[in-house]
């Protein structure tokens, strides 16, 4: 068994089971990493208010058979005054499936981190959707898709050829 350290952003959870998660945590180094958190879900658990949806944290996995578990976390930025309006909770949604859909498991990208976690400081300050079209269009330099000038409705018919699937985020606001 291994024990590893690192920092990330927490951008997808799946409930398993009455109690468990899988955490997909966005971490500077290791790049995206799938994660087992066990009971967080419970009403006992102590970790629940750190691993909420686009919380940076720093934590802690015990690493056996390509397997990851979650063994410590500590709450960094909780990003709280994106969460405060609806418009704001549903851009986070959009940037999060951005960064898990595009981004392979286990690899670095030191500037995506660094992209992601300045939109998600800054996010509450920009009330126009030209600042979500600059993150699309950064991250998908960054990523090596080119550098095209696309407007907001071009971008997304792109990401999706990219991914051979529609993006969810977008449409969950408007259902």
């Amino acid at each position: 068994m291994h024990y590893a350290k690192y920092e990330g952003i927490v951008v997808n959870r799946r409930a398993v089971g009455d109690a468990d998660s899988f955490l997909t945590i966005f971490t500077r180094d290791a790049g995206k990493l799938s994660v087992y958190a066990k009971s967080i879900r419970s009403t006992r658990s102590k970790r629940i208010g750190s691993l909420d949806l686009f919380s940076r944290i720093r934590f802690e996995v015990a690493e056996r058979g390509g397997h990851r578990t979650l063994t410590h976390v500590e709450l960094l930025d909780s990003y709280r005054n994106n969460k405060k309006a609806l418009t704001n909770i549903g851009r986070l949604f959009e940037l999060g499936e951005l960064v898990d859909a595009l981004v392979p498991e286990e690899d670095p990208h030191r500037e995506v981190y660094e992209l992601l976690s300045t939109a998600l400081t800054h996010l509450s300050h920009f009330q126009t959707p030209e600042y979500v079209l600059r993150f699309k269009k950064k991250l998908l330099f960054l990523l090596g898709y080119g550098d095209r000038e696309l407007s907001l409705s071009e971008i997304d018919a792109y990401i999706e050829s990219l991914l051979s699937r529609p993006l969810r985020a977008p449409r969950v606001l408007t259902k």
